[in-house]
C-alpha cells in the first residue's frame, strides 16, 4: 500500500507551490490528500484568530482519523506568529490523535530574530516544544540551516534544505500579452516582480535609470503592488523617466508568470530576507539573464557570471553598473540564458519531489 501524506496547504499564498508538490508526490506513487492550513484573516481580533487556529487544528485531527497518513506536512513560516500557530496545532494533534504520525514543516521564509526571542512563553515553551515534536523541518537555504544550527543545535539537527518547484511551461511568449501590458518589441525589457517595498531594491532600480545613456532604448517593468507603490510612481515623475517605466500593479500569479517569457532580463536587487524567491527562480526557468543580490537560496544555486551579476541592492551605483554591463554584453546574456535553462532542470516537479522524498522517509 502506498505511503499516505496529508498536506496542510495555505488558503491564499503559495497555493500553487503546495499543489505542485501534491501532484509530484502522487506521480511518484504516494497517496496524498490536503487540508487548509495557514493564516487567518488579519483584520479580525486576536481572540478570533486564536479560535480559528484551534478550530483548524481539530479539523486536521478529524482528517487524520479518516485518512490515517504516515506523514503530516504543513506549509508555514519560521516567525513568531506562525510558530505559535504551529505550536498550538501540533499540541492539539498530539493530545487528540492516538496513532503514530511524522510531522514535517516547510517554512516559506523566516525571521531568524525569533531565535533571540526573550519572552518566557516563546523561549521556554513554544520553541522547545517545536524542537521536540516537529520531526523534520524544511528550509529553503543553507544560510538558514547554518544560523539555526549554530544558535539552536538541537533544532538544527532536524533541519533539511529543499527547493520550491518551478514549472517553466506556465510562462508563454505572446505578442498579445506584450501588447496588453505595453511591452514594446523595439525596447530592451528589464523586469522586476515582487512586493513594491524599499527592501526589494525597487528604488535602487528606479534611481539607476537616469544614469543610463541607453535608457530610451529600454523599458523597466515593475510588476506588483505594496506600501511604496505610489511613492515609486511619484519618484519616476520627479526623475523625468516616466517614458522608461511600466507599473502594472498587482497581477495574479497565473497571469504574472507570462512576463518571464516576454522580457529580456530580470533586475531583482532585494535586500529583504528572501527564502526561495519565486520571481528569481521563475526567471532562471525562463532562461533570463539576472541581476540580483547574493542572499539565501540565490547564493546556494547561482553563481557569477554564469547565472547572475551580483549587486548590493541598497547601492544605486552597484545596480547601475550591473545594468550597464548586462545591457552592453550580448555574449554574457547568451551564456546566462543557456546556463539558467540547464539549471532550471534542478527545480522541476519530479526532481524536487524525489529530493523531498529522501528527507521524508529517511530514518
Amino acid at each position: 500500500m502506498a505511503q499516505k501524506i496529508l498536506f496542510g496547504i495555505p488558503p491564499k499564498t503559495h497555493v500553487t507551490l503546495a499543489q505542485d508538490e501534491i501532484e509530484g508526490f502522487e506521480k511518484i506513487g504516494y497517496n496524498c490528500k490536503s487540508i487548509i492550513y495557514g493564516r487567518n484573516n488579519q483584520n479580525i481580533s486576536k481572540i478570533n484568530k486564536l479560535f480559528g487556529v484551534v478550530n483548524n487544528a481539530f479539523k486536521i485531527v478529524f482528517k487524520l482519523y479518516s485518512f490515517k497518513p504516515h506523514t503530516l506536512y504543513l506549509n508555514s513560516r519560521f516567525e513568531p506568529v506562525a510558530c505559535l500557530r504551529d505550536f498550538i496545532t501540533i499540541f492539539i494533534i498530539r493530545c487528540f490523535y492516538i496513532f503514530k504520525l511524522q510531522v514535517i514543516i516547510k517554512t516559506h521564509g523566516s525571521d531568524l530574530s525569533v531565535l533571540d526571542n526573550s519572552s518566557f512563553g516563546f523561549k521556554k515553551i513554544v520553541l522547545p516544544y517545536l524542537t521536540n515534536y516537529v520531526d523534520k523541518w524544511l528550509f529553503l537555504s543553507k544560510e538558514e540551516k547554518t544560523i539555526i544550527g549554530n544558535t539552536k543545535p538541537e533544532l538544527g539537527k532536524r533541519i533539511y534544505v529543499t527547493c520550491n518547484i518551478v514549472e517553466p511551461s506556465r510562462s508563454i511568449k505572446s505578442a498579445t500579452f506584450k501588447a496588453k501590458y505595453n511591452l514594446p518589441d523595439d525596447k530592451f525589457l528589464f523586469l522586476f516582480v515582487g512586493r513594491i517595498v524599499d527592501e526589494k531594491g525597487v528604488f535602487s532600480i528606479l534611481r539607476s535609470i537616469p544614469n543610463l545613456s541607453f535608457r530610451d532604448e529600454c523599458k523597466f517593468v515593475f510588476v506588483g503592488d505594496g506600501p511604496d507603490f505610489l511613492a515609486l510612481k511619484e519618484e519616476a515623475k520627479l526623475l523625468n523617466i516616466v517614458n522608461c517605466v511600466v507599473f502594472t500593479g498587482f497581477i495574479e500569479d497565473e497571469e504574472c508568470d507570462h512576463f518571464y517569457a516576454n522580457v529580456d532580463a530580470l533586475v531583482f536587487p532585494t535586500y529583504f530576507n528572501e527564502g526561495f524567491p519565486m520571481a528569481l527562480f521563475k526567471s532562471v526557468a525562463a532562461g533570463l539573464p539576472i541581476i540580483t543580490t547574493p542572499i539565501r537560496a540565490a547564493k546556494d544555486h547561482l553563481s557569477e557570471p554564469e547565472n547572475v551579476l551580483w549587486v548590493d541592492g541598497i547601492s544605486v551605483p552597484s545596480v547601475t553598473n550591473a545594468i550597464m554591463k548586462l545591457y552592453g554584453n550580448t555574449a554574457l546574456r547568451d551564456v546566462m540564458h543557456k546556463n539558467n535553462k540547464v539549471l532550471s532542470e534542478k527545480f522541476i516537479r519530479e526532481a524536487v519531489c524525489r529530493q523531498m522524498e529522501e528527507v521524508f522517509f529517511k530514518s
